[in-house]
């Protein structure tokens, strides 16, 4: 066995001990995997600040959607159903559709063209919720894998793009203009890898 199954509920059990006011915003949705409790939570057989960012990922986007779970859940449900890479070490695989559906949303593979296509032309829904997975780095795949989630809220004078989590330290949400702008990473330039439209399986057609 990967885990063991006594082993997962004293991580679970730790983890839903933590503290993790310091990192929510006004809207309850978590940033900055590298500070205070929420990077010291166990992440299968490694730490969230280390390798737990699907599992925030996921979180805020069910907190976006109005059905959250607590953190420790999701952390539990990724370990007990296989999601994570090499017991955490190496975070998660990044196809959350069985994941969601156990806690009542959905999601749909998303083009990047295609979205970006559509926001021009103002077909995408202001609240909409996404998934997205990029590399951080294109030329050095190394600098590894990163999920985090994000809306479109278009308020007046300000980017529509709403990212959570986008770097470790932070301390906020942060805006974009368009979804490219959202690879940028200081001097360097990732790449997607892709993205979802997450649903609550009640607003699905």
């Amino acid at each position: 066995m990967f885990f063991d199954s006594r082993m997962t509920r004293q991580r679970y059990e730790r983890n839903l001990r933590q503290d993790l006011s310091p990192n929510c915003d006004e809207r309850g949705m978590l940033n900055g995997q590298g500070r205070g409790a929420l990077s010291g939570m166990h992440f299968g057989r490694s730490s969230v600040a280390h390798a737990g960012c699907e599992s925030i990922a996921v979180y805020n986007a069910l907190q976006m959607l109005g059905i959250p779970r607590p953190l420790a859940e999701v952390i539990r449900d990724m370990e007990q159903g296989g999601y994570m890479r090499l017991w955490g070490h190496m975070g998660a695989v990044p196809y959350f559709r069985p994941l969601l559906r156990r806690y009542g949303a959905d999601s749909r593979l998303v083009p990047v063209a295609g979205l970006r296509r559509d926001a021009s032309l103002g077909l995408v829904r202001p609240g909409s919720v996404y998934l997205i997975s990029v590399w951080n780095d294109r030329w050095r795949p190394y600098r590894g894998l990163h999920t985090f989630a994000g809306t479109y809220d278009p308020q007046p004078g300000l980017p529509p793009w709403l990212i959570f989590n986008r770097f470790n330290e932070d301390r906020a949400a942060r805006r974009y203009p368009e979804i490219p702008d959202v690879l940028k990473n200081g001097k360097t330039r990732g790449a997607y890898l892709v993205i979802y439209e997450v649903r609550r399986l009640a607003e699905k057609k």
